[in-house]
């Protein structure tokens, strides 16, 4: 006899997507190096064996939970470009929304991420593979924008995408600081201002 809905074991894509969930807040409160597997198995209502069943050790968490968080932006940027927004528009969306108060969640498990591949391999190996991944959406949505002519073609589309990641990765790193950042709305217009050039190219 089936198990009544309500007493349904959590299938395990919806068990390591509370277990990210969860180490997205105890790394961004905690630290990496601070934050215990058990805490975030208790965080996500689990048991520690939850964490060991899905994931080898607190470094490959904490790679999963940035893979995790960029994909779940790439999604937010895919439904924009299917509800017509041009890709120019998108990669400029990109960087404006990382200027946003609501990235303060978002912004120091990034800071943490980029910290501990410096200390250890394997999590740089992670977080270089899932930035790897990111900037080759982000260079597809540059020659998108070229095709549609929002991006001047004497642009190189990596080295676009290139800026976009490293602008937006410094702007998490200086929110998770607590940097003031600029105004939003003034943030915005500049970033609009820089790709509307981007679109023309070079003058004279």
């Amino acid at each position: 006899m089936a198990e009544p809905d309500s007493l349904a074991r959590p299938s395990s894509t919806v068990i390591r997507e509370r277990l990210i969930e969860a180490a997205v807040q105890e790394f961004g409160e905690q630290g990496y190096d601070r934050a215990r597997v058990q805490d975030i198995a208790r965080r996500a209502g689990l048991s520690t064996g939850a964490i060991y069943g899905n994931f080898r050790n607190k470094a490959e968490l904490l790679a999963e939970a940035v893979d995790y968080g960029l994909a779940a932006a790439g999604r937010k940027l895919g439904r924009a470009l299917n509800q017509g927004a041009a890709p120019a528009d998108v990669l400029q969306l990109i960087i404006t929304y990382h200027s946003d108060p609501h990235q303060r969640s978002w912004a120091p498990l990034v800071s943490e991420a980029l910290a501990a591949a410096r200390r250890d391999g394997e999590v740089a190996r992670k977080v270089h593979a899932a930035l790897y991944r990111a900037e080759k959406s982000l260079t597809e949505l540059a020659e998108l924008a070229q095709q549609d002519g929002s991006l001047t073609a004497d642009i190189d589309p990596a080295l676009c995408a290139r800026l976009v990641l490293s602008v937006s990765l410094g702007m998490d790193v200086l929110t998770s600081l607590d940097v003031k950042g600029p105004d939003h709305d003034a943030w915005t217009a500049s970033i609009h201002r820089l790709f509307a050039g981007l679109a023309t190219g070079p003058t004279g």
